[in-house]
């Protein structure tokens, strides 16, 4: 019997255990070199989609298509899993609000060139209008891993902006200049609340917490086409529709890991980012609860991570879903590591 007809057939009680995931790399028209030098030369094959002809742009670390590689349950996807298991795998409060399904998505971003001004609906505006697609809203955070000098990300308004002044923007040509362009290095942190115009610029490489949701409406895409020689859709009216217009000022935050111990990077209702730097000392000890799984990405180093007897060697670039059911764990080496979980409203 398959690990799919024993996914499909009667459910059969969860083993929890730490899944280890297989990445997913995507061609975008933006994308660099830096996620083929990080997973170009592993002995596991990773699969790649998108058009032929465009640089990698993302690498997938945990959605509902990755599959897991390790243990009784590898071959099958992460979404497979979900939807046997349910709570024991997501845990209680995702399950209880969106059903039995991934609630996170994780990913590296490498931009070699600046992405299109975007914005991502809520889940009420998703429940009502994107129900068909089957994804939630889409909140976000950014962790930024590696910047070119002079690096920036365009985020939110300087000033309140009308829905006017927006389109008209957009047909001039001028809508960037009505954005806060704010300067970033490694170590910083911008978060994305649903609603909030956003892009990154050329020369980030960051890692990524969200929703579990692709949707993406673009404003403005600098006029460019991709391998196709196509340009790629716009969404003006569903983003004016979602879209965030008051203004004011930000600065990005900064969270600095701190040596064996868990620090706060991101606090969102729809999840909680926390980062550590593991130092060559004792292990150091977590536990996932009822509540919501973990997942635990490696950005540098290595580490090992031991539970229900079972012990990954983990380099950079892995990344491993803790189920909601399984309780102690150790993660012990010389790495910096990334910890998301459910947030309080997820």
């Amino acid at each position: 019997m398959t690990v799919r007809e024993r996914a499909s057939g009667p459910a059969r009680p969860f083993e929890p255990y730490p899944l280890l995931l297989r990445p997913h790399l995507y061609r975008r028209v933006w994308g660099g070199a830096r996620l083929a030098e990080w997973y170009g030369g592993g002995p596991v094959q990773v699969p790649v989609s998108g058009p032929a002809g465009e640089p990698l742009g993302e690498c997938w670390l945990v959605d509902a298509g990755n599959l897991v590689e390790n243990g009784p349950y590898a071959g099958l996807t992460l979404g497979e899993l979900a939807r046997t298991h349910g709570a024991a795998l997501v845990g209680s409060a995702p399950a209880e609000r969106y059903g039995a399904r991934v609630p996170l998505l994780a990913k590296f971003l490498d931009a070699a060139s600046d992405l299109s001004v975007q914005v991502h609906p809520d889940d009420a505006y998703a429940a009502r209008v994107e129900a068909a697609s089957g994804h939630l809203g889409k909140a976000e955070a950014w962790l930024m891993l590696q910047c070119e000098p002079g690096a920036s990300v365009l985020r939110g308004f300087v000033r309140d902006v009308t829905e006017a002044e927006a389109r008209a923007a957009l047909a001039e040509g001028t809508f960037v200049n009505l954005m806060h362009r704010v300067g970033v290095r490694e170590g910083d942190v911008v978060v994305n609340p649903a609603g909030t115009v956003h892009a990154v610029g050329a020369g980030c490489f960051l890692f990524e917490i969200q929703q579990a949701s692709d949707l993406t409406y673009r404003l403005y895409d600098y006029g460019r086409a991709g391998a196709d020689g196509k340009h790629r859709e716009l969404h003006v009216e569903r983003a004016l529709a979602v879209a965030d217009l008051t203004g004011g000022p930000y600065a990005p935050g900064s969270a600095p890991p701190e040596p064996d111990r868990w620090r706060r990077a991101v606090e969102l209702p729809e999840f909680v980012l926390d980062a550590c730097r593991l130092t060559a000392g004792p292990p150091l000890l977590g536990a996932t609860t009822e509540r919501s799984l973990e997942l635990i990405v490696l950005t540098g180093g290595s580490a090992r991570l031991s539970a229900a007897g079972r012990t990954l060697a983990l380099g950079r670039g892995a990344a491993v879903v803790l189920p909601a059911s399984l309780g102690s764990y150790a993660l012990e080496g010389d790495a910096d590591v990334l910890r998301a979980t459910v947030g309080e409203g997820g």
